[in-house]
């Protein structure tokens, strides 16, 4: 009765693996978004094109050496930018999500770079940074899927917080001394 027993289990686990290795696998489908991640994606995706439509206003700032704009460009419209890339980068898939978390790190470093290049007047070290900085973040929104990439329709609509500041020329012109005010205003 023993070796009945063995044989018994022995054939049942050849039984077993021969219908374990005959059967298809199940089909294992890709992880896709869903129409509401993509529109979260979307909203944010805009935001950074954005920001990155306004970059030739750094470069000006930038090139005129106008280093009190440039930090103020940086902590101020693009002040959020890093905050939007990181929330952007938690809704893609898991291989995106990686390359993404990593972009924005390193959008953000170079946004530092440019911001202490401000600070210590270095105009080669502000470029540097900034082409680096341009560079990571174009990466960063070709990672963004096909159905949830801005248009430019979408990216330039006119916001209150995404506002042009008008560049103070030096060179402009200032009032001649008959059109300056000479007596006071307000009377006391």
């Amino acid at each position: 009765m023993k070796w009945y027993r063995s044989v018994v289990s022995v054939l049942l686990a050849a039984i077993a693996t021969f219908l374990v290795s005959c059967s298809s696998g199940s089909n294992v489908t890709a992880p896709t978004y869903s129409p509401d991640q993509l529109s979260q994606i979307e909203i944010y995706a805009g935001r950074i094109a954005a920001s990155q439509q306004r970059l030739p206003e750094l470069v000006r700032y930038i090139e005129r050496k106008d280093w009190n704009n440039v930090d103020n460009f940086i902590h101020g419209p693009l002040g959020e930018l890093r905050a939007r890339m990181v929330r952007m980068a938690n809704l893609l898939l898991p291989d995106d999500k990686k390359q993404a978390t990593a972009l924005a790190e390193e959008v953000g470093t170079h946004l530092e770079g440019i911001s202490l290049a401000a600070q210590d007047y270095d105009f080669s070290r502000a470029a540097n940074e900034y082409s680096e900085f341009e560079r990571d973040l174009t990466a960063l929104l070709n990672i963004v899927p096909e159905g949830a990439r801005p248009t430019a329709e979408e990216s330039t609509e006119n916001n209150v917080y995404e506002m042009v500041t008008p560049a103070i020329e030096p060179q402009g012109e200032r009032p001649d001394a008959e059109d300056m005010v000479r007596q006071p205003v307000l009377n006391e």
